[in-house]
């Protein structure tokens, strides 16, 4: 097989759906990174993301979880099995350390996973994070809540904060998001990080690993800056043997995506006049990340 070669994967024969970009120059050997992205839910993002580190020499596993064949089709009781099975295949192949990379509703999954997985990663970068996990969702028709959590392992539901609501509260959104110009969900999640179930609090104290946590000062999706606070302070309470840093950015919005992508269009920290400046960060938080992988 060429080093070059990239490899697919799907649920039925191998336990998850994605696929794995290795690049030409191998600049960190023995390690592998999975990425995927949030509740868009779009498989395509991840891929793109996994073109970015190949190109920088990383071998890196794209994963869907959600909307592709074989997968949940909403954010309900989704199975970390998946993210399991892709880590193990990653060690089959021979690579010693893996790593987990998630945005937003990923990031959650990557912190829990993490926290799940402790003998298959070694590491995680969350990126605009959570620091509880959330009740699930569902998008058939419009959204709704779903009763119960956003993800499952082992056939076990994972304990999470509920939204105290018995409704998705769209036209506050929608009234919010139209004022702000630009999508914002801020006040449904604000209470879900101030005041979470104590068995839903991500116990990120258990990866074994070192942590990276990127967020936008800008970001008004959810409340990512100060869930990652939090989770640092909990790193602190919990004397976290491994290195952890928190890279706390002024512009760039929700989808601090390391890349040129137009739909960060949608908020005002990578828009107008905050458009090269919102990219600039972005750009800087892959360099800051391929110095944390180099570290691992």
């Amino acid at each position: 097989m060429s080093t070059t070669e990239n490899n697919t994967y799907c649920v039925k024969t191998d336990g998850f759906h994605g696929e794995l970009f290795r690049p030409a120059d191998n600049k960190y050997p023995g390690k592998a990174l999975i990425c995927f992205t949030g509740s868009d839910g779009k498989f395509e993002l991840s891929r793109m993301l996994a073109r970015t580190f190949q190109s920088h020499g990383l071998t890196t596993l794209a994963l869907a979880y959600v909307k592709e064949a074989d997968l949940p089709k909403e954010f309900f009781h989704i199975p970390i099995d998946f993210l399991e099975a892709a880590a193990a295949r990653l060690h089959h192949l021979g690579y010693e350390k893996v790593g987990l990379w998630g945005l937003s509703k990923g990031a959650e999954l990557a912190l829990t996973a993490g926290s799940l997985l402790p003998k298959l990663v070694h590491a995680v970068a969350a990126v605009s994070p959570m620091s509880t996990v959330c009740q699930g969702f569902t998008m058939e028709k419009g959204i709704s809540i779903a009763a119960g959590s956003s993800w499952q392992f082992h056939g076990q539901e994972v304990p999470y904060t509920p939204y105290g609501l018995d409704q998705f509260p769209l036209g506050h959104v929608l009234w919010k998001s139209i004022r702000a110009r630009e999508v914002t969900m801020y006040d449904l999640y604000l209470p879900l990080v101030q005041n979470p179930a104590p068995a839903a609090v991500i116990q990120v104290e258990k990866i074994n690993g070192p942590i990276l946590l990127i967020t936008s000062k800008m970001d008004t999706m959810w409340p990512s800056e100060l869930a990652a606070k939090q989770i640092i302070k909990r790193l602190q309470e919990h004397s976290f043997p491994y290195f952890y840093q928190h890279l706390s950015y002024d512009y760039g919005g929700h989808l601090f995506l390391p890349m040129e992508l137009g739909l960060t269009k949608f908020f005002k920290g990578d828009r107008w006049k905050n458009k090269e400046r919102g990219l600039q960060a972005r750009m800087d938080s892959l360099t800051k990340t391929l110095r944390f992988v180099s570290k691992w």
